[in-house]
């Protein structure tokens, strides 16, 4: 498999020509590895040509996406990418971008908003991690100056989570960033806090005629995601009929007089109340039915992962963490993650092949840190059978850990080895352990099946 090459203005160029030059693109969007386009048309042998570039993992076409999987250096490909084609300015793609599919618009959407903090919301959840395990060595540290700074710095993008998402939103749906931030940042005001707080106690607050729910929205997902949403509709619809030389400050005016209290009163409750009854509903399932919830996510998580729509299930992940203070899917997604480095280890251990066994280590290692694409599109899916290896050690790990109730207390952007501390809990000693026996269980079934099974190991060139 060819290295990854470091000209990534010359990548960006290479991917506009083949995928049929810029005039065919309608959109472009990234996640953690890959760059999503959206194209008017996909002409012949367009995905194997991309496929052959230096510096291309593989192609996938999903959910209405030409997804080319470049892997972590996918951030400066796309920086060139939009440079090329002034994607930031241009909305002459709008409305063929709409005219897609209403579940490929909404991953489409989850991967453009997430994706550029997704590795700032990791970090931070690495820190919680670390200060969890340091705590349960020392516990007189959660007393300390040192312990209280680092806390308040691992919680902070979560707190401020509506912001970050107004950042990233405002750009996807071409509207002004400083308005949606602004708007964002009201949600998660100490006053309407303080407000929010009295009305839980019993206190009635109304805004005009309407009585106010005492919704919080600190670490939510959907109400700033929606309320920027429906804020490029006003804007849009604005900036067309105010005039000109007002347009300055009432367009801001409008839309924030509009749409915080349109979002307190209405979005927000709407969406954060449906957010909550998938969280709710979820946890029913692994309640009742521990073990099918568990090797459902421990057997098919790569799968979303393969045709990109695993961004779809942040919103819940979310809720739960805002609700419980603890989510288990991450749990049982961490088993699925370090079931494929399993199976990438069992490749490198079995093939005779030079190039293969690098490649099997080198995405092992890059599986460590929570980012399977390398090792699904550079082993493991690339030889077929050592997937289906580690979508079975997923599930059996999964359904092993399931029996010790283990879920994680921090959130984890990029679920791997390194967060597996987030399940420690002096309230649920048994959690850690399961987390660790599932681990241990998630590297080595797949392994040992890979190794029993084999694969068509590629000849020496």
């Amino acid at each position: 498999m060819a290295q990854v090459k470091r000209d990534y203005p010359k990548l960006a160029e290479e991917i506009i020509r083949e995928v049929g030059g810029k005039e065919n693109i309608i959109n472009a969007t990234r996640c953690a590895t890959r760059l999503r386009l959206v194209l008017k048309e996909t002409p012949e042998g367009t995905k194997e040509k991309v496929q052959n570039l230096t510096g291309v993992i593989t192609v996938v076409e999903n959910s209405g996406q030409f997804q080319v999987v470049i892997g972590t250096h996918v951030g400066e490909v796309y920086e060139n990418v939009i440079k090329h084609l002034n994607l930031e300015t241009s909305a002459g793609g709008e409305e063929q971008t709409k005219k897609q599919p209403l579940l490929n618009r909404i991953i489409a959407t989850m991967s453009a908003v997430f994706a550029p903090f997704i590795y700032i919301l990791a970090a931070a959840g690495i820190l919680q991690g670390i200060l969890i395990l340091t705590n349960l060595f020392y516990p007189e540290f959660a007393s300390t100056g040192t312990y209280e700074i680092l806390s308040f710095i691992s919680w902070t993008p979560f707190a401020f989570l509506p912001i970050l998402i107004g950042i990233t939103a405002s750009k996807h749906f071409k509207c002004n960033t400083f308005i949606a931030v602004t708007c964002c940042a009201a949600l998660i005001n100490p006053s309407w806090v303080e407000i929010a707080g009295r009305i839980t106690n019993g206190e009635a607050v109304s805004f005009l005629f309407f009585n106010l729910s005492g919704v919080t929205y600190g670490s939510s997902v959907l109400p700033p995601l929606f309320l920027v949403l429906v804020l490029s509709y006003l804007e849009h619809f604005l900036n067309k009929r105010v005039p000109e030389i007002m347009k300055a400050l009432l367009v801001p005016f409008i839309c924030m007089v509009v749409m915080v209290p349109l979002t307190i009163l209405l979005i927000g409750p709407l969406t954060n109340g449906g957010a909550e009854a998938v969280a709710v509903g979820f946890n029913i399932l692994m309640e009742k039915a521990p073990m099918l919830g568990a090797i459902l996510i421990g057997g098919l998580w790569e799968i979303f992962v393969i045709f990109g729509v695993h961004w779809g299930i942040t919103p819940m992940v979310m809720a739960n963490f805002s609700m419980y203070g603890y989510d288990a899917f991450q749990a049982f997604q961490t088993l699925a993650v370090i079931a494929q480095i399993g199976a990438a280890i069992g490749c490198f251990i079995k093939s005779k092949n030079k190039e293969l066994k690098s490649v099997a280590l080198s995405a092992s290692i890059t599986g460590i840190f929570g980012i399977t694409e390398p090792t699904l599109y550079g082993v493991t899916l690339r030889l077929k059978k050592p997937f289906i290896c580690a979508c079975i050690g997923g599930a059996v790990s999964a359904a092993v850990m399931s029996f010790f109730g283990t879920v994680y207390y921090a959130y984890a952007g990029l679920p791997g080895i390194l967060t597996i501390v987030n399940a420690i809990s002096p309230n649920n000693t048994t959690g850690f352990m399961g987390m660790v026996i599932g681990s241990v269980l998630a590297v080595i079934v797949p392994a040992v099946l890979v190794m029993v099974v084999g694969f068509d190991d590629p000849k020496e060139k």
